[in-house]
């Protein structure tokens, strides 16, 4: 058995892979016909047994009339004495044949054809039956049963079926045309139909095909229909406008990043010019040159690192995890305290926690402290507040954000012309917003009355049932001797 089976299998599995190379459409044109051509055998079967059993129902019914008229006739003859019994062999003129059997065979008649079961009839020993058979070379419908009132005598009835099977051989003639018409019809029909409903799935992959040639992401799919083809033509198109964007952003950020890298690399190759004459320079300069290399080369470390992190991209939301936002703010309020030990990060925070990569989640929280300590002025102070409803509010005392540099502050390598001469690639506030959304948030930027900037992140809850509760307090810094009253978020900021 299992000899057999293997080549079986091998047979089966070539079967399926010439099926599987076929092109779609010829796949479901083949189906549709088949399907269709089922549907015509199954229906034209029917109606052929129907139209036989109504034409051989019609013989057998006359058939049994034919023997319901079959009597004996008794009578007494006066030259033997005896009672003489007359059998009525006329059936009727039907065209037909008839015969009378004893027990020990035909009496006399048209000499059909006899059987054992036959002759049992005769006997008694069972009832009527019809079968068919051939007398004279012709296709008859016989009928054997026992003679009313003459025990050991039976009668056989035959009716030719000629007229009726050159009816059914014209009807299964008729029946084989329309079965060939209709299949030939639902080819064509099912060909145009398929045709048609892949045009889109056609379409799709010549697109596909030109895009893999020629890199050229501006193609799109026009969307005949709002059926699943429809909308898997809208689909693609979605997915070439992220590509397309994605792509553009990525030349855009190659641009960007080797524009900015000139400056500091033009830089270090001045500087490393100037080490060939470093004999000739005054200890004070050798040790500003070198300075300056190392200066640069860290302005350099940041600014690869920046580009790393943007062209990293969102990890995909499977690789999310359950973060304690709380606990992760916290920690990053003080690693900015070490870092700027000239301000006072004024921290308050209500137990949070969200879904995401902890590691990115630090770098935005990072950027955002670490924005607010390169504009904030010595001695002032940093208030950071994170409410129960996932919101993030870092507020400095800063200068501000000119009105004009307001919408570019999240754009790459963008800076404002007071904070050129800061240090930083202008990449910060971009990596946070693409951390941010890349977590469903959102991220803004506003100045506030008085002076500062105040920078809002905003991260979904796991549990976001309900709508946000009231932002928690937000302790004053520490600039008189009521620094320690706290006072709500809006009296703190906008003061």
């Amino acid at each position: 058995m299992t000899g057999l089976a293997v080549p079986v299998r091998e047979r089966a599995d070539v079967a399926y892979r010439r099926w599987h190379s076929l092109p779609l459409r010829t796949r479901l044109t083949t189906v549709a016909a088949l399907a269709a051509t089922l549907t015509i055998v199954a229906v034209i079967a029917v109606a052929y047994i129907a139209v036989r059993h109504q034409l051989r129902g019609q013989i057998d019914h006359q058939l049994r009339r034919q023997v319901g008229e079959v009597h004996t006739t008794r009578s007494f003859n006066p030259l033997t004495g005896l009672e003489q019994l007359t059998i009525n062999r006329v059936v009727g003129d039907i065209g037909g044949y008839t015969q009378f059997l004893a027990a020990t065979g035909p009496i006399k008649g048209n000499e059909l054809p006899v059987t054992s079961r036959d002759l049992a009839i005769a006997r008694g020993q069972t009832n009527q039956y019809m079968r068919d058979a051939h007398y004279e070379g012709k296709h008859v419908r016989l009928v054997t049963a026992p003679v009313p009132g003459a025990a050991g005598f039976a009668v056989q009835i035959a009716l030719p079926l000629t007229e009726v099977d050159h009816q059914l051989h014209e009807l299964a003639l008729a029946f084989a045309i329309l079965a060939v018409a209709g299949l030939g019809t639902t080819i064509l029909l099912s060909w145009a139909a398929v045709r048609r409903v892949t045009r889109p799935v056609k379409t799709l992959t010549e697109a596909a095909e030109s895009i893999a040639a020629t890199r050229d992401l501006t193609l799109r799919i026009t969307a005949e229909s709002n059926d699943e083809l429809g909308r898997l033509a809208v689909s693609f198109n979605t997915m070439l406008d992220a590509l397309e964007r994605s792509l553009n952003a990525q030349r855009q950020l190659v641009t960007d990043a080797s524009h900015e890298l000139r400056t500091p690399l033009a830089s270090l190759r001045t500087n490393a010019e100037v080490l060939n004459d470093i004999d000739r320079l005054s200890p004070a300069k050798r040790k500003a040159v070198l300075s300056g290399i190392v200066t640069q080369l860290d302005e350099l470390t940041g600014l690869v690192a920046d580009v790393v992190e943007l062209a990293r991209g969102e990890a995909p939301p499977s690789a999310h995890q359950e973060v304690m936002f709380d606990e992760l703010v916290a920690t990053a309020v003080d690693r900015a305290r070490r870092h700027w030990p000239a301000l006072t990060f004024n921290l308050t925070t209500a137990p949070v926690t969200v879904r995401g990569t902890p590691q990115r989640l630090d770098r935005a929280v990072a950027n955002m402290l670490d924005n607010a300590g390169k504009f904030s002025p010595a001695g002032t102070a940093v208030d950071v507040v994170l409410d129960a409803g996932g919101q993030l509010v870092v507020a400095d005392r800063g200068p501000g954000v000119p009105h004009d540099a307001l919408p570019h502050v999240f754009d790459r390598f963008f800076r404002a012309d007071e904070a050129r001469g800061l240090p930083g690639s202008g990449l910060g506030l971009a990596i946070v917003q693409q951390v941010v959304e890349g977590h469903g948030g959102s991220i803004s930027l506003n100045n506030r009355p008085g002076g500062g900037a105040v920078a809002t992140l905003t991260l979904p809850l796991i549990d976001a049932a309900g709508p946000p509760p009231t932002p928690e307090l937000l302790t004053h810094p520490a600039a008189s001797e009521d620094a320690s009253v706290p006072l709500p978020v809006e009296e703190s900021l906008f003061r």
